[in-house]
C-alpha cells in the first residue's frame, strides 16, 4: 500500500509540474513564431540585396581598380571602389572593418584573420534559426502532450466541452511548432548557401587586392562621392550603409 501511494504522488506531482508548464509552452511557441517571422523578413531583405546589386564582374572589377589606385598612392579613391560592394550584410561589414584597417593599423596579416572572424559571425547567425529547427517542433510536441492528460480525464467524465478545448490546444500548438521548424530549416538553408557564397567573394577580393597589379577590365565605374550625388549604382539604387547591420 505504501509503495502504491507513493507511485499515486509521484504522478500527481509530474500532472501537475506538466500542467504548470503548459502556458510557459504556449508563450515560447508564440515568441518562437515572432523570432522566425523576424528571420524571415531579415532574409527578404538580404536576398532583395543580393539579386539587386550582386555582379561578380563587377566586384572584380572594383577590386581590381582599388588595387591600382592602392599602387598609385590615392587610398581614399581605392576605399570608394570597395565600399560600393554593397550586396551582403556580410560584405558590408567586412569591407568596413577592412578599410578601417587600411586606414589605421595597416596590419598585413589583419585581412586574412578578418576574413575567418566573418566565417565564425556567419556560422553564429545560422545557430540562431538552426536552433528554432528543435526548439519549435519540440514545443509543438510538448503542448500537444500536455494537453492530453486534461483531454483523456474529461473524456473518461463525459465532459466533452472540456476535452474539445484540449483538443483544440493541443492540435493547434503542433501545427504552430511545425510551422516553426519548417520556416527556421528553410531560412537556415537558404542563408548558408548565400553566406558561403559571401565568403567566396571575400576571399577573391583579398586575393585580388594583395596579388599583383594586373590590368582592369573596361568596365564603368563610379566613385562613393559620385553615387553620393547621383544616389544610383551601376545595378540601380544603391541600399544605405550602416553600422548597426551587424550580423
Amino acid at each position: 500500500m505504501i509503495a502504491v501511494s507513493f507511485a499515486q504522488g509521484l504522478e500527481q506531482i509530474i500532472y501537475e509540474i506538466a500542467r504548470v508548464l503548459l502556458y510557459p509552452v504556449l508563450i515560447g511557441a508564440l515568441a518562437c513564431l515572432v523570432w522566425v517571422l523576424v528571420e524571415l523578413g531579415r532574409l527578404a531583405y538580404e536576398m532583395y540585396l543580393r539579386k539587386r546589386y550582386r555582379n561578380l564582374e563587377r566586384l572584380e572589377s572594383r577590386a581590381l581598380w582599388a588595387k591600382r589606385a592602392f599602387a598609385n598612392n590615392r587610398p581614399n579613391e581605392a576605399y570608394s571602389y570597395l565600399a560600393q560592394n554593397r550586396y551582403s550584410l556580410v560584405v558590408i561589414n567586412f569591407l568596413f572593418e577592412l578599410i578601417h584597417n587600411y586606414q589605421t593599423a595597416q596590419i598585413p596579416e589583419k585581412p586574412l584573420k578578418l576574413l575567418e572572424e566573418y566565417e565564425f559571425r556567419t556560422q553564429q547567425r545560422l545557430e540562431k534559426t538552426r536552433i528554432l529547427v528543435r526548439v519549435g517542433p519540440m514545443l509543438g510536441l510538448m503542448g500537444t502532450l500536455i494537453p492530453l492528460s486534461p483531454a483523456l480525464t474529461a473524456l473518461a467524465e463525459g465532459n466533452t466541452q472540456l476535452l474539445a478545448s484540449n483538443l483544440r490546444v493541443a492540435f493547434s500548438v503542433t501545427v504552430l511548432g511545425l510551422l516553426i521548424g519548417g520556416l527556421a530549416y528553410l531560412i537556415s538553408a537558404l542563408r548558408e548557401r548565400m553566406y558561403s557564397q559571401d565568403i567566396s567573394d571575400l576571399e577573391y577580393m583579398l586575393e585580388l587586392l594583395e596579388g599583383s597589379v594586373a590590368p582592369v577590365p573596361h568596365v564603368p565605374m563610379r566613385t562613393l562621392d559620385q553615387v553620393h550625388k547621383t544616389g544610383t549604382s551601376e545595378g540601380g539604387d544603391l541600399p544605405p550603409a550602416s553600422n548597426e547591420d551587424t550580423l
